[in-house]
């Protein structure tokens, strides 16, 4: 069973200097993994409030929300190659500002401000990578992989980085490992930048014809909102229980549990589901994850939350390869980009709010009190899945509807 998975993934990293990119690409998004914890480490460890950590986190998410969309479709009609240098440089000066605000006392609507910047300067290197993807590719059963791919290494950050950025906070300091996180992230970045060859050629005056936003796209944001409730709550409730327990390195040990259920179900579900049609795959992604979430309302201890964290973990992946695979097929190709990055709109605005709201009640009554929250993203994504399967089956959204 294990040779029939890996060998659609083999296949498309055999494309020339396919593997290059994709690697680079993973690097460079390790800070959409660490900025918000760390974010929250760097305030928890000054302000010990985690409400007001949270809405800071927050608002790195909401910057990277509103400027997302920007920076992807600046890449689709000027390139890669000249969009990037902009981006690099933004970075760091942002995330400089927000570690010289929290660390040297600056009044906390510095913080907010700073934090914005850091989320506004954030390119999203996944949205780069599957844009070079479906450059390359001429099969939609192998852009499905590779798009599959680039999923499971979106959550394999949350893997690597939230544990490492916990550990680096603990062990020497949050500013350390907060920028460490950035240095990664720059590293990969640069590393994308030197790699023209597969680059996309800019769109141009073809780009600025598209709509902002395609009926395709809008028709799924709802559900990424959901999965974002669903990211901002574990996040917080995973460093809330960490630090009641007096174990700060905790939090990014629970958060890689989740990912690696992520990161296992992406992958195969990738493979399995490549020849499904994409009504087939949303509908049945997004039930699962509706199904699943209400389980955190079970949870009052840490292995409980282990436990149903990476159940969680492996209903979310294959809603966004789901969402990304209907994407593709739909939009043109003058505008991937900046179309692949208004799921991350969304999903960061749900972040925000989950963030907001678990953070309030952990505040008021405990650390577990926030896990209400993903029970909201998971009727999000239902409703949202099933409707938009509904809808492309009357053939409301725009395109035409395909057998299930």
């Amino acid at each position: 069973m294990a040779v029939p998975l890996v060998r659609p993934y083999l296949e498309i990293l055999e494309t020339p200097r396919a593997w290059r990119f994709s690697l680079a690409a993973w690097f460079g998004r390790i800070m959409r993994s660490t900025a918000g914890i760390g974010a929250i480490l760097l305030v928890a460890g000054s302000a010990d409030n985690y409400a007001l950590a949270g809405a800071v986190s927050g608002s790195v998410v909401l910057g990277a929300a509103l400027a997302g969309p920007l920076w992807s479709r600046l890449a689709d009609a000027r390139g890669q190659t000249v969009t990037l240098p902009f981006a690099i440089a933004a970075s760091i000066a942002a995330a400089a500002a927000l570690v010289a605000t929290v660390t040297l006392g600056a009044p906390a609507w510095s913080w907010f401000v700073a934090a914005f910047l850091v989320g506004a300067s954030s390119i999203d290197a996944g949205s780069l990578a599957r844009a070079r993807w479906v450059h390359l590719l001429d099969s939609p059963h192998k852009r499905h992989t590779a798009l599959a791919l680039e999923s499971v290494g979106d959550e394999f950050t949350f893997v690597v980085g939230p544990p490492a950025v916990t550990l680096l906070a603990g062990l020497v300091s949050p500013a350390f490992g907060f920028a460490v996180g950035v240095a990664v992230s720059v590293l990969g970045l640069v590393a994308l930048l030197v790699q023209r060859s597969t680059a996309p050629a800019p769109g141009g005056a073809r780009t600025r014809g598209t709509a902002w936003l395609p009926l395709t796209v809008l028709a799924l944001l709802a559900g990424y909102a959901g999965i974002g409730f669903q990211f901002g709550a574990v996040d917080l409730v995973a460093v809330g229980v960490a630090n009641e327990l007096g174990a700060p390195a905790l939090a990014g040990l629970l958060l890689s549990v989740f990912a690696v259920g992520s990161v296992a179900s992406g992958f195969v579900f990738g493979a399995v589901s490549a020849h499904w049609s994409p009504l087939r795959r949303v509908g049945i992604s997004a039930v699962a994850f509706a199904a699943v979430m209400p389980l955190f309302l079970l949870v009052h201890d840490v292995p409980g939350l282990a436990v149903v964290s990476l159940v969680a973990g492996t209903v979310t992946t294959p809603v966004l390869i789901s969402g990304s695979s209907l994407i593709e097929q739909t939009v043109d190709r003058a505008s991937i980009t900046s179309a692949m990055a208004w799921p991350t709109v969304a999903l960061s605005f749900g972040v925000t709010a989950g963030a907001s709201l678990s953070g309030a009640a952990i505040d008021a009554a405990g650390a577990y009190s926030g896990l209400f929250v993903p029970v909201i993203g998971g009727v999000l994504v239902g409703v949202t899945g099933v409707l938009n399967a509904l809808m492309r089956k009357a053939g409301r959204t725009g395109e035409p509807a395909r057998p299930a």
